[in-house]
């Protein structure tokens, strides 16, 4: 605090002591206890803590409501560079003692002219209007805020609004402007729970299958009558080759004479070519009787036919079971 600025505290809290000893001498005990928080107040200031006698000053002006102690306050919040505070406990002091004239209203009123000088002055604007203001964590009013010189905190709330708070630094004289825009708290979105369906029982369809039909085991082709047939013919013809060959190879044999040298190989052939016209003879035949017996049983089961030719002592013999 500057020299000035010192001597005028100090005077004050003189002449608020010379007026709280008035008064604690002709009143009763709540002034009494009045008294002793204004000494103890005057003891701390000149000790060099204003803080703690800020809060004596405090309690003694609850105890009495002696304007002289509005005074004392301001010289302390201004010791404190509270120059808001200190203008406004002065101010309050000039209007309690409107039209009286004393050495503390004329201390306060150069006091009130030194702290203007000092002062910025922000004014601050809000969306919405009906925002409550804070300066400094102090309940603020009005939208011209009186502030020292420094670092200030300025804060603004509205119920269902974002806070905003801002810092702003100001030097002796400044008159800046604020626009604080509180946005709507957003409304909790709401999160749609799809309910738990149980997936639907599956119920095994039955498809009807159509009754497999039966088809007839094919029937081999040794038991079809024409197999027969065709092979009874082909061994008929065959036969009758064979069989031509050989009258003509017989007819060669007798031409011959018993020492040529071709007799043997003629006789061996002859006999080969009558034997195969025998076998496929009795083949033609077996064959026709088979497929003749076929035809005459129709669709009845096939039956199995066998043929046999083997030869026996009087030639070729030919076995068969139907």
């Amino acid at each position: 605090m500057g020299g000035g600025h010192r001597r005028w505290a100090v005077a004050a809290l003189a002449l608020g002591l010379h007026g709280a000893a008035r008064v604690a001498g002709a009143q009763t005990d709540p002034l009494e206890a009045a008294r002793a928080h204004f000494e103890r107040a005057v003891t701390l200031f000149e000790a060099g803590d204003p803080r703690a006698a800020l809060a004596e000053f405090e309690r003694a002006y609850a105890l009495s409501a002696r304007p002289s102690l509005l005074f004392n306050l301001g010289a302390t919040h201004q010791a404190l560079h509270e120059y808001p505070e200190a203008v406004d406990a002065l101010r309050r002091f000039l209007a309690a003692t409107e039209g009286q004239r004393s050495r503390q209203r004329t201390e306060a009123e150069r006091a009130l002219r030194e702290l203007d000088g000092l002062m910025a002055r922000v004014r601050v604007t809000c969306d919405p209007a009906t925002a409550t203001l804070t300066l400094n964590g102090r309940a603020a009013t009005g939208e011209v805020l009186s502030v020292g010189p420094g670092r200030h905190v300025i804060e603004a709330s509205a119920p269902g609004h974002v806070t905003q708070r801002v810092e702003v630094t100001v030097a002796s004289g400044d008159q800046p402007s604020l626009r604080l825009v509180l946005p709507v708290v957003p409304e909790p979105v709401a999160v749609a729970v799809a309910p738990v369906v149980s997936p639907p029982a599956v119920i095994p369809a039955v498809i009807p299958v159509a009754a497999r039909v039966q088809q007839p085991a094919r029937r081999p082709w040794f038991t079809r009558p024409w197999v027969w047939a065709v092979t009874g013919g082909a061994l008929a013809v065959g036969a009758t080759i064979t069989g031509v060959a050989a009258v003509g190879v017989n007819d060669d044999f007798q031409m011959r004479v018993q020492t040529d040298a071709d007799v043997d190989r003629i006789a061996t052939r002859g006999r080969a070519l009558a034997v195969a016209t025998d076998v496929m003879a009795l083949g033609a035949v077996a064959a026709g009787v088979t497929a003749l017996v076929m035809l005459a049983r129709g669709d009845a089961a096939p039956t199995t036919t066998s043929v046999s030719v083997a030869p026996s002592l009087g030639g070729i013999g030919v076995a068969g079971r139907f």
